[in-house]
């Protein structure tokens, strides 16, 4: 599958979704959104797919995020359009039945860094460089971004990111916990995840991940009751 903004590449079981402008720094504008959001749907419901991993062409960024351009452009309507869709494709990512993988190869910015927060995983090489420009450029993170990013590295941290637009190289994002892993330019670390992670039972990681992102969670009650009816579902696939 391959169309202008997005290529697709299925490997051993393995899906690369590759943020494919370049020229741009794999901004992203409506056509990309359209397009990523119709791919998401189609592997959605495709059971070849075990492990998904997105990445960006070139090897300057994943991604910088919103083409300014075509943003500033914008009428109060297209505004709303423009947020709505983000949130709803990334809450759709975030939520996808089988493990995510964002690699990160050089900048991934603003709503390219809100696209790698929807992902279960992230791996970044050592030209890796993580940041949240929107102030600056005078609006806010729109696309979920603000949630994932306190929710993963909490209120201190977060507010140095996006308040002081602080970026972040490879090892400062690993020790901060937005990267999992640094990888070399061989990519081990992301083949090691995706040979671990296409061997899980999708059902059971899908159940995991439901309970991991539950940030209401406890120990007692209704949880309880998930953890048992979810050990004995696995016994029966």
């Amino acid at each position: 599958m391959k169309t202008d903004k997005i290529v697709f590449n299925l490997r051993d079981s393995v899906g690369y979704i590759i943020l494919n402008n370049p020229l741009k720094m794999n901004c992203m504008g409506f056509d990309l959104l359209n397009e990523l959001n119709q791919a998401i749907d189609r592997i959605r419901t495709d059971s070849t797919v075990k492990v998904l991993v997105f990445q960006g062409a070139g090897d300057r960024a994943f991604s910088t995020g919103a083409d300014l351009k075509e943003f500033n452009s914008l009428s109060e309507s297209g505004l709303k359009n423009w947020i709505v869709l983000g949130n709803e494709l990334f809450n759709k990512i975030q939520m996808l039945n089988r493990p995510t993988i964002a690699f990160i190869n050089g900048y991934a910015l603003g709503g390219g860094m809100e696209l790698a927060l929807t992902c279960d995983f992230r791996i970044g090489t050592k030209k890796a460089v993580l940041g949240s420009p929107e102030l600056e450029h005078g609006w806010l993170p729109g696309w979920g971004g603000i949630t994932r990013l306190k929710q993963l590295v909490g209120e201190v941290n977060a507010k140095e990111i996006v308040m002081l637009n602080k970026k972040l190289n490879a090892e400062e994002s690993l020790k901060l916990g937005l990267l999992n892993r640094i990888d070399n330019e061989n990519t081990d670390e992301l083949n090691f995840f995706t040979n671990h992670l296409k061997k899980l039972k999708p059902e059971i990681f899908e159940l995991a991940k439901v309970a991991l992102q539950d940030h209401s969670r406890t120990t007692s009650g209704a949880d309880i009751q998930f953890d048992v009816l979810a050990t004995l579902f696995s016994r029966n696939i």
